[in-house]
C-alpha cells in the first residue's frame, strides 16, 4: 500500500460527499485499508444522523475546551457553528499502518495541505454536473430557509477553493464516483483505470 497518508475529501454542502464516505467505508479494501476520522461539531443533529457515528456533537463551550488544549489536527469555525478533528484519529491510523480519510470543509483541508509535508496528504474536491442541481440539493435539506440561503453562499465561495486540491471529482453518478475515490486511495494495483489528477 505504500506509506500511509491522509486523504481530505472535501467539497460544497450538497455535493455529497458524507453520502460517500459512508457508501466508501462498506467496502471491505477500503476498511481494511482505511480509518475514517470522525468530526466534532457544535452544530444541530440532524434527525439521521448519530452521535459518535456521523459527527461528535458537543456545545460550544466544549469545544473551546478542547480547541485550549490542543485536541484538533485542524478545526474551522463555518458560519455559526465550530468544526475539528481530533488527533487521536491521526495517531490510530499510525499505529494501525492504515490511511486516513478525513471529510471536511475546504478551510480544513487548505489548513492540513500548508502544515503537512508534500507526499503525506492528498486532497481530494467533490463537485457536481451543475451549480443549479447543487442549490437543488441543498433546498431539500429539513434546515431553515435563512440557514439554506446562508449554505448556498458558503458553497460559492467553496467552489472557488477546487483548484488547490489534487484531485476533482465531479459526482454525477455515485457509482462511478465511488469507483474514482477508490482508485485514488487504493492506487492503480489494485483497481483498472486511472484517476485524473489535477495540473
Amino acid at each position: 500500500m505504500g506509506e500511509n497518508k491522509i486523504f481530505v475529501i472535501s467539497g460544497p454542502g450538497g455535493a455529497g460527499k458524507t453520502t460517500l464516505v459512508n457508501r466508501l467505508f462498506g467496502k471491505k479494501d477500503i476498511q481494511e485499508s482505511c480509518l475514517k476520522a470522525v468530526t466534532v461539531t457544535t452544530r444541530g443533529k440532524r434527525p439521521q444522523e448519530k452521535d459518535g457515528q456521523d459527527y461528535f456533537f458537543v456545545t460550544e463551550e466544549e469545544f473551546l475546551k478542547l480547541k485550549g488544549k490542543g485536541f484538533f489536527l485542524e478545526s474551522q469555525k463555518i458560519l455559526d457553528n465550530y468544526y475539528g478533528t481530533p488527533k487521536l484519529f491521526y495517531g490510530w491510523a499510525k499505529a494501525k499502518g492504515k490511511h486516513l480519510i478525513l471529510c471536511i470543509d475546504v478551510k480544513g483541508g487548505m489548513c492540513l495541505k500548508k502544515s503537512l509535508r508534500a507526499g503525506k496528504i492528498s486532497t481530494i474536491f467533490i463537485a457536481v454536473p451543475a451549480k443549479a442541481e447543487l442549490y437543488r440539493r441543498m433546498g431539500k435539506r429539513a434546515e431553515a430557509k435563512g440557514v439554506i440561503k446562508k449554505r448556498v453562499e458558503l458553497a460559492k465561495e467553496e467552489m472557488r477553493f477546487s483548484k488547490y486540491y489534487d484531485y476533482l471529482v465531479v459526482n454525477k453518478d455515485i457509482n462511478v464516483t465511488l469507483q474514482e475515490l477508490e482508485r485514488i486511495i487504493l492506487g492503480n494495483k489494485k483497481l483498472k483505470g486511472k484517476a485524473k489528477r489535477r495540473k
